[in-house]
């Protein structure tokens, strides 16, 4: 009789190694090999019963999915990741994970679930400085977004000291970054312009390319502001090279809105056109809510300046309403300042 056969056991991965792997392939912009690790790290965390780890690679697969503009699965992965973390108990990690799905939330400009999210976060944070740190970021830019310039302010700043306490290079880039923007939304040009410059050699150094592609977009409308257009143009190429060996999707739009700013800038206005209306379609096509209210303004001031202005009325109008739909009530009350004083220009004075 032949000796009963047993099935080979299915050999132990070492997941903390294939995780280490996996970021290693995303800081070097390889990202279909991260991707491929990430998923991976999965499959042998779920089989080997290994909570924590699984509740990892659920969240940094998630940011991966929303970086290439596939906003719905990142959205369901941070929200396994969070069921692990919660059923393991552990506080830390189901706090990084609402902290990440707070900051997804605010770039689909769902700013009730990231604030909902965020609250979450800073609670099960406890006194880990660290995490508090990146949920204070979020939390100056939810409120950037609503127009409360002084609490931004405050929430960049703590944020900025404890990254530079904890000597982490990327965190402070990241708070640098979000000072710029708030310097910039203030109409103070030169002083966002120092801050993108710092947050530029700090994600360099850190080997943090997307940030620093992220930041050069963001640094370029600014050089726009001051008159150096073929610096914009150049920051914005190696931006959208960057994000193109990223395979990041989601923040094509916002490069393409920009170069049609420099179009605009240089008196080409049928290529404006074209970037910002391709700028308005990509940005529907991946959820970034934000960047298509932004194109649909950018529109509307185009059209009133080659004088169309029942466009600029509809691309202005639709602006706002995107603006009031996300939240983002500043930006929203200001372009109705814009569609209010064209209305005036073109009525004209009263019959007598």
């Amino acid at each position: 009789m032949a000796p009963h056969s047993r099935g080979t056991p299915e050999a132990w991965v070492d997941i903390a190694a294939l995780l280490a792997q996996a970021r290693a392939f995303e800081g070097k912009g390889a990202v279909r090999e991260a991707e491929a690790a990430y998923d991976a790290a999965i499959v042998a965390a779920t089989r080997q019963g290994d909570q924590a780890a699984l509740a990892e690679a659920f969240r940094r697969r998630a940011v991966l999915a929303h970086q290439a503009g596939d906003s719905a699965r990142a959205r369901s992965g941070l929200h396994q990741s969070y069921a692990v973390a919660m059923l393991l108990g552990n506080r830390r990690l189901a706090a990084e994970t609402l902290n990440a799905l707070g900051g997804l939330e605010l770039e689909t400009r769902n700013l009730a679930a990231a604030e909902a999210a965020l609250a979450e976060a800073a609670e099960l944070a406890g006194d880990d400085a660290a995490v508090l740190a990146r949920v204070s970021q979020n939390l100056g830019i939810v409120a950037n977004i609503r127009g409360d310039h002084a609490g931004a302010d405050a929430h960049y700043r703590c944020s900025l000291a404890a990254y530079e306490a904890l000597g982490d290079a990327h965190g402070s880039a990241i708070a640098r970054h979000n000072l710029g923007m708030l310097a910039a939304d203030r109409g103070d040009h030169l002083q966002a312009s120092v801050q993108y410059e710092a947050c530029e050699r700090l994600a360099q150094a850190a080997g943090k390319f997307h940030l620093r592609a992220l930041c050069l977009v963001n640094h370029a409308e600014v050089m726009l502001a001051l008159g150096r257009t073929p610096e914009a143009r150049a920051a914005l190429d190696t931006a959208e090279r960057t994000f193109v060996a990223l395979n990041a999707h989601f923040d094509q739009p916002d490069v393409q809105r920009v170069l049609g700013l420099c179009d605009r800038a240089d008196g080409l206005l049928g290529h404006a056109e074209s970037r910002l209306l391709r700028a308005r379609e990509l940005a529907r096509m991946t959820d970034a809510r934000l960047t298509e209210a932004e194109a649909e303004r950018d529109l509307g001031r185009l059209y009133a300046e080659t004088g169309r202005l029942a466009q600029s009325r509809s691309a202005f109008g639709e602006a706002v309403l995107a603006f009031e739909k996300i939240g983002a009530t500043a930006e929203a009350a200001a372009t109705r300042r814009e569609l209010d004083l064209l209305d005036a220009a073109s009525s004209g004075p009263a019959a007598s």
